[in-house]
């Protein structure tokens, strides 16, 4: 799988309007994996689903629990931080943290077995499910679709 194309699609999905904020809500409210979500529509995209999200899941869980996290976390304490330094070092942060969700998209693309997929929205629906999250059914649903129509995908 070529990580820069599903790098280049991520960049482009994460940066229609309205698209990074409901992704950010998502992940604030029930710990959505944007990167997860982005790569199962890029799967679809491709006619491709992966043969199992839950091994995805697994592939990067000590990544994401380890370092993405962290990182976030560090990040988030900075943004109130009044010293200048301090604010420099959230830039660092910020960036390193960039680097760290392009990193997990490598691990997703070094882990994914695929198979056809006939729905190229089926992925990415399987994986925002109550299955998964603290959400109903309707709320899945409902942040799904509006996805899709921020992203252009329907």
């Amino acid at each position: 799988m070529d990580h820069e194309d599903v790098w280049r699609f991520t960049v482009e999905m994460y940066g229609r309007d309205g698209v990074a904020p409901l992704f950010l809500t998502l992940q604030e409210r029930c710990g959505l994996d944007v990167n997860m979500m982005l790569f199962m529509f890029y799967l679809g995209q491709k006619g491709r689903a992966p043969h199992s999200i839950s091994a995805l899941e697994m592939a990067v869980k000590d990544w994401r629990d380890k370092v993405i996290i962290p990182l976030r976390q560090t990040r988030r304490y900075l943004k109130n931080q009044s010293r200048e330094t301090a604010q420099a070092l959230r830039q660092k942060v910020k960036s390193d943290e960039l680097q760290a969700e392009r990193i997990e998209q490598h691990i997703l693309c070094d882990a994914v077995e695929t198979i056809e997929a006939t729905d190229p929205l089926a992925a990415a629906h399987a994986y925002l499910s109550p299955n998964r999250f603290d959400l109903t059914q309707a709320e899945c649903d409902d942040a799904f679709d509006q996805l899709c129509r921020l992203m252009g995908l329907r």
